[in-house]
C-alpha cells in the first residue's frame, strides 16, 4: 500500500501516437519561415554539410521561399487550420473508438506543432506506460520515418521515466494498405463525371542520390505502384496506370519521372482525361491540394489535356481507417486484447 502522502501517479495505460510530417501554424510568411527553418535544418532532410548548407538556408531560402510557400498554404487552408493537421487529428479521433477506452490515441507532427516530444510526455503523464508510435509514411525513407525515430530518441533523452515504445513499420506492401487503396480508388473513380484514360500514381520525390546511398524509398514506391496496378487491372479495366515523383526542389537530380513532366507529356501525346492519386500521402496536404490539384491541373490543361481529377488521399474515410485499425491492432498484440 502506498503511503498516504504519496503523489498520485497514473500508470498502466497503452497509447497510440499517430505522427505525420508537419505544417506551419498559419499560412503566413513568418509562420512558414519558422516551419521551414526547422524542417530544412534536419540533417535527414538535407544531407549537405552544415558549413555549406546554413549560408544557403539562412541567406537565400528563408529569405525567398516563405512568401511563395505561404501563398500555396493560403490557397488550401481550412477553417480548422492546416489540412494535414486537421485530417491527422480526425484520423486520431476516428481510431479512438475503434481501439476502445483501453487505448489512448493522439497525434503529433515531426516538424511544427504539436511536437512529438510534447505529446509523448503528455501521454506518459496520462498513464501510458506502453506507446505505439505510428509514422504515417507507407514507404520508408531516411528523411521521413528515420527522422521520426531521431525525434523520438531526443524526446526520450529528456525523460527520466520513459514509456516502453513500439514503432509501426513501413506498410508499403501490406495487404491491408493495398486493399484500402484499391477500394478507395475504385469508389472515387466511379463517382467522377468522366472516365479517366490514365491513373497517375504520384509519390513525393527524393534526390536520386538517396537511392544510391541505400535508401529503400524508391523501391518501396515502385512496389506499392506495382501491387496496386495489379489489383486495379480487374477493378479498373482499360485504365492505364503510371507512376511518377513530385515536389522537386533545388538543382540536384531527383527521382524520375517527374509528375509535372509526365502530366505535360501525357497531354501532348493525346491523353485528355486523367486522374491522379498520391498513395504515399496518408492525408491531404499542400502537396496534394495545391501542387497537384491546382498547379498540376494547370500544367495538364496548358499542354492540351481536358479533364483532370486529383483523388483525395485515404484521410479518415472508412477504407483508410479500417487499414489503420488493422495495422495498429497487429502492432499492439500482447498489449491489448484482440478486438
Amino acid at each position: 500500500m502506498l503511503p498516504t502522502d504519496h503523489p498520485a501517479v497514473a500508470t498502466g495505460g497503452v497509447g497510440v501516437l499517430l505522427v505525420n510530417l508537419g505544417t506551419p501554424d498559419a499560412p503566413t510568411p513568418s509562420a512558414v519561415r519558422r516551419y521551414l527553418a526547422e524542417f530544412l535544418s534536419d540533417r535527414r532532410v538535407v544531407e549537405i554539410p552544415p558549413i555549406a548548407w546554413k549560408p544557403i538556408l539562412h541567406g537565400i531560402i528563408l529569405r525567398t521561399r516563405p512568401s511563395k510557400s505561404a501563398h500555396a498554404y493560403a490557397q488550401v487552408w481550412r477553417g480548422e487550420g492546416s489540412p494535414l493537421a486537421a485530417i491527422t487529428a480526425a484520423q486520431a479521433r476516428a481510431l479512438q473508438p475503434r481501439l476502445g477506452n483501453g487505448v489512448r490515441v493522439d497525434w503529433a507532427m515531426r516538424y511544427g506543432n504539436p511536437s512529438i516530444a510534447s505529446k509523448l510526455q503528455a501521454m506518459k503523464a496520462a498513464g501510458c506506460e506502453r506507446i505505439l508510435v505510428a509514422p504515417l509514411y507507407p514507404q520508408y525513407s531516411g528523411a521521413t520515418t528515420a527522422s521520426v525515430m531521431d525525434s523520438l530518441g531526443d524526446a526520450l533523452g529528456a525523460m527520466r521515466w520513459q514509456p516502453a515504445l513500439r514503432t509501426l513499420p513501413p506498410y508499403y506492401d501490406d495487404a491491408a494498405y493495398i486493399a484500402a487503396l484499391e477500394t478507395d480508388v475504385t469508389t472515387q473513380v466511379a463517382a467522377l463525371d468522366f472516365a479517366p484514360e490514365v491513373l497517375l500514381l504520384s509519390f513525393h520525390g527524393m534526390p536520386e542520390r538517396t537511392l544510391h546511398l541505400g535508401d529503400p524509398y524508391h523501391c518501396h514506391c515502385r512496389k506499392t505502384a506495382r501491387l496496386l496496378t495489379e489489383r486495379l487491372a480487374s477493378s479498373l479495366p482499360g485504365v492505364r496506370v503510371e507512376a511518377s515523383f513530385q515536389s522537386r526542389f533545388g538543382r540536384a537530380k531527383w527521382l524520375e519521372p517527374a509528375t509535372d513532366i509526365v502530366l505535360a507529356q501525357e497531354a501532348k501525346k493525346g491523353t485528355r482525361r486523367l486522374a491522379i492519386l498520391a498513395p504515399g500521402f496518408s492525408a491531404d496536404c499542400v502537396e496534394t491540394l495545391e501542387e497537384l490539384a491546382i498547379r498540376g491541373c494547370e500544367v495538364f490543361e496548358q499542354a492540351g489535356g481536358e479533364k483532370l481529377a486529383v483523388l483525395p488521399c485515404l484521410n479518415d474515410r472508412k477504407p483508410g481507417m479500417d487499414m489503420l485499425e488493422t495495422l495498429a491492432r497487429r502492432e499492439l498484440a500482447g498489449w491489448i486484447n484482440p478486438g
